[in-house]
């Protein structure tokens, strides 16, 4: 049976972790794993993340003694497990991609034969995807920058759920990447320079939902700026 792990980095998350949404789906899906990588949190995520584990064997913690940031942490979470696993893929810890949503893409991926597969906050009329319009004004500003650079030739390169063949993985993420905010990209950039092409599957996400304790916030412009400019020069 194919499996998968879920890597979900986790920073501060003590008042966002849905312990319970967890839980129910971990029983019901065998054939997942899930790591929670602790990133130097200070807060009680630590001890939730111990309580948590106790609830299932398949619930795993990975403990970063310093915070490396989000993209890192992920990066961290693959060099332990790509081995190990026939399929990895990384969800935001605030489940702003439910559990759910994120298995569709796993059976769509096996289902489909390909290599990557990732959600898109694409919004239709069918579709819930919540967040300001700012951040999506900025989003789409920064992802035509990129896609302009690199022509990856996806919509939504940076949504918070991706899930990648192990074996794609070899060579890919032994390097630590140059910036935090533009990690997702810089995996893109480097399969498609190691490939010559990418092998991904982009599917809209049915609900997404922008939750209440983002990182993100206007004082990170600028750094999202001056790091848009490494990605933009480093590769």
């Amino acid at each position: 049976m194919p499996s998968l792990a879920i890597i979900i980095p986790c920073y501060n998350e003590a008042e966002r972790l849905q312990e319970n949404a967890f839980v129910h789906f971990i029983h019901k899906h065998t054939d997942v794993h899930i790591y929670f990588v602790n990133d130097g949190s200070t807060d009680d995520t630590g001890n939730i993340l111990t309580a948590l584990q106790k609830q299932s064997p398949s619930f795993s913690i990975i403990s970063l003694q310093n915070n490396v940031g989000k993209g890192e942490a992920i990066r961290e979470g693959m060099l332990q497990l790509y081995l190990n696993y026939d399929y990895i893929g990384y969800l935001d810890a605030d489940l702003s991609t439910s559990l759910v949503e994120f298995y569709k893409l796993y059976q769509k991926m096996l289902s489909e034969n390909v290599s990557i597969v990732f959600g898109s906050r694409i919004k239709k009329s069918d579709t819930v995807i919540e967040r300001s319009y700012s951040r999506h004004l900025i989003g789409r500003t920064i992802a035509t920058m990129i896609d302009k650079k690199f022509k990856l030739g996806y919509y939504d390169t940076q949504c918070g759920a991706k899930i990648f063949s192990s074996k794609i993985l070899k060579d890919i993420i032994e390097e630590p990447f140059y910036t935090k905010w533009f990690f997702d990209v810089e995996l893109f950039i480097r399969i498609k320079n190691k490939t010559n092409k990418l092998d991904a599957l982009e599917i809209p996400l049915s609900v997404w939902r922008n939750v209440k304790g983002s990182k993100l916030n206007a004082l990170s412009f600028a750094t999202v700026i001056k790091e848009l400019y490494i990605l933009l020069t480093k590769y």
